[in-house]
């Protein structure tokens, strides 16, 4: 596969050609979630608060893939996400960013047209069912029940202490390649809303090749505060061509005839 990236070259608009599904696919993410009119999002009461329960976890890494930065666990985590629309306990794998060069852009989903500076993607994989054994082999899958993203949007307010520790790492992750264990161990669930209760949820794909069409979309309506700073922070990491990552984004995909469900009113 050539190698994929966000410029003019070899951005979203090209991705087609190495994955047909990017143009054929008829769930594919991120999408614009709408909150009035025919194809809003709809209510459902049978939606019930989404479950984390995270170690804090000691054993893990911070690294610049090129396309984002990524936080990644030792594979004997003991996650769990349960709760939500999911039938199946979920386990934690990796969460990396999506941003924008200024504050009026850089989340992939949207809502009512409106994009977020940024946008955090909490990935897990369905480790109850009999299919697979591991990240990879559900990636692989095409079971639309084999991956769940947590989508959280940044806004820019206060400093966030919870994520500190991860904010001050991006500089010593600056170069595309580059990475470091993470020192001490980092709270995960400090980072999100005390209560996972108000989400928006439908049937979607990864946002990046292979774009698999695999995934469970939770995307919580109320947004995580960053500083300016914190925000700017990312702003200045490298995607190893001499150029900051800005703009790692994928725009919104057709709906198509999927519905989206929300927990909220």
């Amino acid at each position: 596969m050539a190698p994929w990236g966000y410029s003019k070259e070899n951005g979203p608009a090209t991705w087609h050609k190495d994955c047909p599904i990017a143009n054929t696919g008829v769930r594919q993410s991120p999408i614009d979630l709408i909150t009035t009119g025919q194809t809003c999002a709809k209510y459902d009461s049978n939606l019930k608060p989404v479950i984390v329960s995270y170690p804090a976890f000691s054993e893990a890494t911070f690294l610049n893939n090129g396309h984002s930065v990524q936080f990644q666990p030792s594979a004997g985590n003991l996650s769990e996400l349960s709760g939500g629309p999911l039938t199946k306990k979920y386990k934690f794998e990796q969460f990396h960013f999506h941003w924008g060069n200024n504050d009026s852009e850089g989340s992939e989903h949207r809502v009512n047209g409106k994009m977020y500076p940024a946008e955090l993607h909490l990935v897990h994989w369905n480790s109850e069912s009999p299919n697979f054994s591991s990240f990879q082999e559900a990636v692989g899958s095409n079971d639309p029940h084999a991956l769940c993203v947590l989508g959280f949007f940044l806004k820019v307010g206060a400093e966030n202490a919870s994520l500190k520790p991860i904010t001050d790492l991006l500089s010593k992750v600056k170069n595309a390649g580059s990475s470091v264990s993470f020192p001490g161990k980092f709270d995960l669930k400090a980072v999100l809303p005390e209560t996972l209760t108000d989400y928006y949820t439908y049937d979607g794909s990864l946002t990046t090749p292979p774009l698999a069409e695999c995934v469970k979309w939770i995307v919580f309506k109320e947004p995580i505060e960053v500083s300016t700073a914190q925000m700017e922070a990312f702003r200045a990491v490298d995607d190893g061509h001499g150029k900051p990552i800005t703009g790692n984004y994928r725009p919104p995909c057709p709906l198509h005839t999927r519905t989206v469900a929300a927990s909220f009113k």
